[in-house]
């Protein structure tokens, strides 16, 4: 009896603690697992979207560059405001309400894609109204989009929501895109491509001033420099000759090569913003030399062309100013 008794006991007192080993094995740590899995999901998705928007913003930045150059380009006109022109674009793939993109891409088409992307993995994802995107110099050769965005996303399976401020800042690069005051100011029978000098614009060696060979290669390949003067490039979008205010310190400057222009202006200057200002430029000076037949100066063996000009810089930027023959 005794045996038995025992027995009951024992059963009676196994039976519910297996009860309740089953019962949190089938339970409570697969909705652990489970839960913690679809978190990272959350979260993970969440992230993507900060990192899916920078690449919209670079490349939907440098197309609405190019089609604004295009557009200033076809009219012969600047934009009234090249910023606004250029966030425009990003948010509503338009440019003064005309159409610059045949496949619209837009912040509105971004956001149903990524709405559409959540929705597929479970998500529901809401975003929530945030101000446009801030355009501006980033540098001398990039131009900056700042975009902030709210955004909601939730689980339901889950009742679980990650809701974020994202800020995005993404510099894109203006190098390889034509220079619309070329263009605007040949009456479009020139086109140059903006490209950072391989050189430095204070180059000195001992003493000596700044390498002429350089120069020469600078005037030929129309090559640019960061400027405090000359026209930033959303300057130049806007038609401006010089660097504004708002863009300061990040202006470009470049060399004309003149024989290329249509109307030769050929007693001022060839600094592009000094050219189109009609500042007059002094010649180099001609005691080093000058060859007729090769209608250029040579200067210590240098070739430099009979027609370049430039006006005397206050900061002497190419070391040249000792060089110039100020009675010219």
């Amino acid at each position: 009896m005794k045996g038995q008794f025992y027995s009951i006991m024992i059963a009676l007192f196994i039976i519910p603690i297996l009860a309740l080993i089953i019962f949190y094995s089938q339970t409570q740590i697969p909705q652990t697992i489970g839960t913690s899995i679809r978190a990272d999901e959350l979260q993970y998705f969440s992230q993507s979207i900060e990192e899916d928007l920078m690449r919209f913003l670079q490349i939907n930045g440098k197309r609405a560059l190019i089609a604004a150059v295009n557009m200033t380009v076809s009219t012969g006109k600047g934009l009234n405001n090249a910023s606004a022109g250029l966030a425009e674009m990003i948010e509503n793939g338009t440019l003064n309400g005309a159409q610059p993109f045949t496949d619209e891409k837009n912040m509105s088409i971004w956001e149903k894609n990524i709405s559409d992307i959540g929705s597929y993995q479970g998500f529901n994802v809401s975003f929530i109204s945030s101000p446009i995107v801030n355009v501006t110099q980033g540098d001398s050769f990039n131009i900056l989009f700042n975009k902030t965005v709210y955004v909601n996303v939730s689980d339901f399976a889950t009742s679980m929501y990650v809701l974020k401020n994202i800020t995005v800042a993404a510099f894109v690069s203006v190098e390889g895109i034509e220079d619309p005051l070329y263009a605007n100011n040949s009456f479009a029978n020139v086109s140059v491509l903006i490209r950072k000098s391989p050189f430095n614009k204070n180059t000195t060696s001992a003493g000596e001033v700044w390498n002429l060979s350089n120069l020469s290669s600078n005037i030929i390949n129309s090559y640019y420099f960061s400027s405090t003067k000359g026209a930033s490039f959303l300057d130049r979008l806007q038609g401006n000759i010089t660097l504004s205010p708002i863009y300061q310190p990040y202006g470009l400057e470049s060399f004309i090569f003149l024989p290329n222009m249509t109307n030769q202006l050929n007693t001022f200057s060839v600094l592009d913003y000094q050219y189109w200002a009609e500042t007059h430029g002094y010649f180099l000076n001609e005691s080093k030399s000058y060859n007729p037949a090769l209608d250029t100066f040579k200067f210590d063996n240098v070739k430099i062309y009979n027609w370049f000009r430039i006006g005397n810089l206050a900061d002497d930027d190419y070391g040249i100013n000792q060089t110039l023959n100020l009675t010219s």
